[in-house]
């Protein structure tokens, strides 16, 4: 499928693993990190929102109810976030394999895309806890999650195909990255509700992906409900178009990639 046989699966989990184990290398306490770091921003999250400012949902009983619904889409964007940075410097980072290996390098933001699923099962774990605790359990509508999740992991693999090749050329963009995740976070109705924005950027946060994908978790997890499927359908469709374009690309100008590395 898309020029990838099963040698390039199993290759894409060596990576996978790689990756993990180097972005902690050296420090004492390893891969918990990878758990702590998620961990601690969700829990800092939850303390200022639910304990100190206390802010409240229209309608809702208790202030841990604001906190399970901004970490609903807070933690899936910590994961999406950390994922397209990764990616964006996949191949930079792999030169000197690149250089001394044959194998696919396509392979490689696929993987490093894949890094995200680890801050957001923390985030899933850590939302659920506080789901139960303040006695909203998760319904079957919860079946909607594992879907999004492939959604969304598929999505970022798109952009990290574009990114990832971009990035050996022009290696400005993995300064400006983070510059435009920050912008995205804060111009996606994820701290806040879509009704609190004007109505022409409501309009058209109703094609912003990441909103797409953040009510993708919100509607069956906090609202009990089914998500979107026309907006689902639209996200899976606009990450073929940019996978499949952003493949073509990539092959097109890998030849090129150990002159620029």
């Amino acid at each position: 499928m898309f020029g990838f046989n099963k040698r390039d699966v199993a290759l894409t989990f060596n990576f996978l693993v790689v990756n993990l184990r180097d972005k902690y290398l050296g420090s004492k306490l390893g891969g918990v990190w990878a758990v702590a770091n998620p961990l601690f921003m969700l829990g800092l999250f939850t303390f200022v929102f639910g304990f100190v400012y206390k802010s409240r949902l229209p309608g809702a009983d208790t202030t841990l109810a604001y906190v399970i619904w901004l970490i609903s889409g807070y933690g899936p964007w910590i994961a999406a976030s950390e994922a397209i940075s990764t990616s964006a410097t996949s191949v930079v980072s792999a030169g000197g394999l690149i250089k001394n290996l044959a194998f696919k390098s396509e392979v490689l933001p696929i993987a490093a895309a894949a890094t995200g699923i680890v801050p957001l099962t923390v985030s899933l774990v850590f939302l659920v806890f506080l789901m139960i605790c303040d006695g909203n359990v998760p319904t079957w509508h919860a079946v909607w999650v594992p879907l999004v999740i492939c959604l969304q992991f598929y999505f970022v693999v798109a952009l990290g195909m574009w990114l990832s090749a971009l990035t050996v050329f022009i290696r400005d963009i993995s300064f400006v990255i983070p510059n435009v995740l920050t912008m995205l976070l804060f111009g996606t109705p994820i701290f806040y509700q879509i009704d609190a924005m004007p109505r022409i950027i409501r309009m058209v946060s109703q094609f912003n992906p990441f909103y797409i994908l953040v009510e993708g978790y919100r509607q069956p997890l906090v609202h009990h409900q089914s998500p979107g499927v026309m907006g689902l359908l639209y996200v899976f469709v606009l990450s073929t178009v940019l996978f499949y374009l952003g493949l073509l690309a990539f092959r097109r100008v890998k030849g090129h990639f150990e002159a620029a590395l």
